[in-house]
């Protein structure tokens, strides 16, 4: 059930919101919760949506205070592999993860940016499995993009 309303939220976040400017697409490369580490970023306006593997894998959705150039950012990104659960049976299983984050993304030139942010989220499906009495966990993104 948890799933389906971040969706659906994600999904409502991205419909109410007006496009300003272009789409791009960017190619994106480092140590993030919105991206997992490679992945790939669509923007349309104000409205940015990514997804990539690599040290996790992710999901996410961004609105941009200013299409273009340096600004704030406010998004949310679901995080499938998380943590690692061990229940009474000794049975190892990824938790997925759902939170929101804020940043700041930067331009370094025409093409290249670095967005730096972090949040926070509670795993999903891990409540009677308390990891070390923890049932949530940070989550940050600090990523350069290309963009096309």
């Amino acid at each position: 059930m948890k799933k389906i309303l971040a969706v659906f939220a994600l999904g409502g976040m991205l419909l109410a919101t007006p496009s300003q400017s272009e789409a791009q697409v960017s190619v994106r490369v480092g140590a993030s919760h919105m991206i997992g580490g490679v992945g790939i970023e669509y923007q349309t306006g104000n409205i940015v949506v990514a997804g990539g593997a690599g040290i996790v894998k992710a999901v996410s959705a961004k609105y941009l205070l200013n299409a273009e150039g340096n600004s704030l950012w406010v998004g949310a990104a679901y995080v499938l592999d998380r943590a690692e659960v061990v229940d009474a049976n000794y049975n190892v299983e990824d938790a997925a993860s759902v939170g929101p984050l804020v940043g700041y993304k930067m331009q370094l030139g025409d093409s290249l940016d670095l967005s730096i942010g972090g949040g926070y989220g509670p795993w999903l499906g891990v409540e009677d499995l308390p990891i070390n009495d923890e049932t949530a966990g940070a989550l940050f993104d600090v990523s350069l993009g290309y963009s096309f």
